[in-house]
């Protein structure tokens, strides 16, 4: 079988001699031309990735370009997680996204035929989940939150009672005398504990203005759902700007660096620890970017999967490899979930 990995969703196609083995097809191109002494990435198919699974008792899945991509199933995704099901394996989602609560994501899931058992709001894990339960842990005694961010973000701050304000759309200023005299004289509100950055559409330069002045005040808290540049979609020709762009602004502006939840940040994993008590070096995380899912798991002692079906390639591993990016290096590659997934008649287990 031959892969195009070119491919923003890596699929199979005719066979031909040349690449007729996938595994051997990916083995090859990761490690062309590369010192011998790059810390190395291996290729898995149903038989390698059946021996992996023995050393693993909770698989980490990513999201979007992993389990879907923008609102279609990842073909052969739902299969895999059946498959790990029946082994008795733990399965907990990880997204970056925390434009919808994980109550949302779960009926998500549930629409796009993935076990609803398994994959349900108490399985998932995404920022805004984290924001709300890092806020309510640090107590704001009353203060309340200024918040560019999305409705998952509302929904999960509201289930833990957290008080915010600042979201949607900025009321329009009056310019028409072309002088910005707005700027010199914002309205700024009392009593703010925190600041949270997440990815907003509605996000402007006075949403900036209000962000950066708030976190004048040393005992306002800074914190981001998450830094990734862009998001994985159905057109990969189409650039679409993550939280990370809009954090990094509220940075440059206000001279501070937030407390980042997600991946691959070490908020995402406590969160996970405390709640799972899971075990690092029997845990694999699966997602399609090095510098967040493979790094995340790095970090943090597990194991790492990259697949090829969403943002990142092979290039990308490679580019890791050469500059000694071990940290961005996974463990281990696939085309995507599906390929992991013995046929029917074969049993590896």
């Amino acid at each position: 079988m031959k892969l195009k990995i070119s491919s923003p969703l890596p699929t199979p196609v005719e066979s031909d001699s040349e690449n007729e083995n996938p595994k051997m097809f990916l083995e090859s191109r990761i490690h062309s031309g590369l010192d011998p002494n790059c810390r190395s990435t291996l290729p898995l198919d149903p038989k390698s990735f059946s021996k992996v699974m023995k050393t693993i008792d909770t698989f980490i899945f990513d999201a979007d370009g992993v389990l879907w991509l923008g609102e279609s199933v990842m073909p052969g995704s739902p299969r895999l997680i059946d498959y790990l099901v029946k082994h008795n394996k733990q399965i907990i989602v990880l997204t970056n996204n925390a434009t919808k609560s994980r109550a949302v994501y779960a009926k998500k899931l549930a629409k796009l035929g993935y076990n609803s058992s398994k994959m349900n709001k108490n399985n998932l894990v995404n920022p805004a989940a984290v924001v709300a339960d890092t806020l309510h842990r640090a107590g704001l005694d009353g203060k309340r939150v200024y918040l560019i961010g999305e409705q998952g973000l509302r929904d999960e701050m509201d289930e833990l009672g957290i008080e915010y304000f600042g979201h949607g759309p900025e009321k329009k200023q009056d310019e028409a005398d072309g002088s910005g005299a707005f700027m010199y004289d914002i309205k700024l509100e009392e009593n703010v504990g925190a600041v949270v950055v997440g990815y907003e559409k509605h996000f402007d330069y006075v949403k900036m203005m209000k962000a950066s002045n708030y976190l004048r005040e040393e005992g306002v808290l800074f914190v981001a759902t998450n830094e990734d540049e862009t998001c994985p979609g159905p057109n990969p020709e189409v650039v679409i700007p993550d939280a990370g762009p809009i954090v990094a602004a509220i940075k440059c502006a206000s001279g501070r660096d937030p407390l980042t939840v997600g991946k691959p940040c070490t908020p995402a994993f406590n969160y996970i620890k405390r709640k799972w008590n899971i075990n690092p070096s029997r845990t694999m995380m699966i997602g399609d970017r090095t510098n967040t899912d493979v790094k995340f798991g790095r970090d943090h002692g597990m194991k790492t999967l990259l697949v090829l079906s969403g943002c990142h390639q092979i290039e990308d591993i490679i580019e890791n490899q050469m500059n000694e990016r071990d940290d961005m290096v996974p463990d281990y590659v696939a085309p995507y979930l599906g390929a992991l997934v013995p046929e029917s008649n074969q049993i590896y287990y």
